[in-house]
């Protein structure tokens, strides 16, 4: 149902409610020793790990500043273990943006764990967790473009080239001396083969650095290759006028055969990832709408791990909108380059087409002669 990323407390199994009331309990009295407790039976119940990870870590380092007393009653660790902030305004955003930097790096580390598994299934849920990353939405810009460099690695292991391109350009706008977003986009580039987009990404990462050693090497290839490709089309040119039937080989047809195979792969992969996306946006939408319609006194839920957390509605709704104007940034992207794809393949399967009818205008005389 559309709200599955929050609920009421109507809604809530009571063995969850009840970890989330001790935690709210536990915060209330301000005695490190009771939180900790509650995140660790929170965590018991299911709950992220990274974010029970992040959540004792402030507790540590808000019961290092009270001296190993009692934290503040009035200003207790929220549900996620921020504190809520008593007193200066400027201190108390610092140590928000200080809490959302921690746990979206602790979102970026759990990321690269999983892909030290090195399987489809375990890069999937490292593209779940810098996903969950940069939705946290912390200020740090280095590190949202590490997390957009990360997830773009985790696109190009899963073939999605276009979603990975894509996010390389927004670590470079992050970080413009990320280097790897360049490379990264430049290999994505190529495997698409838009050769003249991908130098371009080399040479603007040459730009940082000069003699990158990689940046060069991968320029001189996506130089080879549309030099090849140019090559190719102008033999083509030159054929069609005067068609040949033993102006094709094997060869040649099997690397046709190759290509359209590659883009058939990449396209039912962009069409996947277009799904999901679009499911990701109405699941959204009707979770906002259904909280728009809840009561403003209601208490409101979010889904961590299998438990659920009490959160501020106001927090949950800038996440949901945040989601929601993000996805509708990328998908008239996914869709233009689906339409190019597609174009490339049918370019590609046309092709094929004319050469397998030349092999069989080249075997015609020999078959009626048999």
């Amino acid at each position: 149902g559309g709200s599955s990323s929050c609920s009421t407390s109507s809604s809530v199994p009571a063995v969850m409610e009840t970890v989330g009331e001790r935690l709210a309990k536990a915060q209330a009295s301000g005695d490190p020793a009771s939180i900790k407790s509650a995140l660790e039976e929170a965590r018991a119940a299911g709950a992220d790990p990274a974010q029970i990870e992040t959540a004792l870590a402030e507790v540590e380092r808000m019961s290092g500043e009270s001296g190993g007393g009692m934290l503040s009653a009035a200003s207790p660790p929220n549900e996620a273990g921020g504190q809520a902030g008593p007193g200066d305004g400027a201190a108390a955003a610092a140590r928000e943006a200080e809490e959302l930097r921690v746990r979206a790096d602790a979102l970026k580390k759990q990321g690269n764990e999983k892909l030290k598994a090195n399987t489809k299934s375990s890069a999937r849920e490292a593209l779940v967790c810098f996903t969950a990353g940069l939705e946290v939405c912390c200020s740090d810009r280095v590190l949202n473009a590490q997390l957009h460099g990360n997830r773009a690695h985790v696109h190009m292991l899963l073939r999605q080239f276009v979603e990975a391109i894509d996010d390389c350009k927004k670590a470079i706008e992050l970080d413009k001396n990320n280097l790897k977003a360049y490379w990264r986009a430049a290999k994505a580039s190529l495997h698409l083969d838009l050769c003249r987009n991908g130098m371009q990404h080399c040479e603007d990462g040459l730009k940082v650095e000069p003699k990158d050693g990689d940046l060069l090497r991968l320029r001189d290839a996506c130089a080879e290759k549309l030099s090849n490709q140019q090559l190719r089309r102008a033999e083509l040119d030159a054929r069609r006028p005067q068609q040949a039937p033993g102006d094709y080989n094997a060869d040649e047809a099997m690397a046709v055969q190759d290509k359209v195979n590659d883009l058939s792969e990449q396209l039912e992969s962009l069409r996947g990832s277009i799904r999901m996306k679009q499911m990701e946006h109405q699941k959204a939408a009707l979770t906002k709408r259904h909280l728009d319609d809840t009561p403003s006194q209601t208490r409101v839920y979010q889904s961590v791990g299998r438990c659920f957390m009490l959160q501020d509605r106001s927090s949950i709704e800038e996440r949901l909108s945040s989601v929601m104007s993000t996805l509708e940034g990328e998908l008239p992207k996914l869709s233009n380059a689906h339409q190019e794809l597609e174009k490339r393949k049918e370019g590609a399967e046309k092709e094929l087409r004319e050469m397998i009818d030349a092999f069989r205008q080249q075997s015609g005389p020999h078959a009626a002669g048999a």
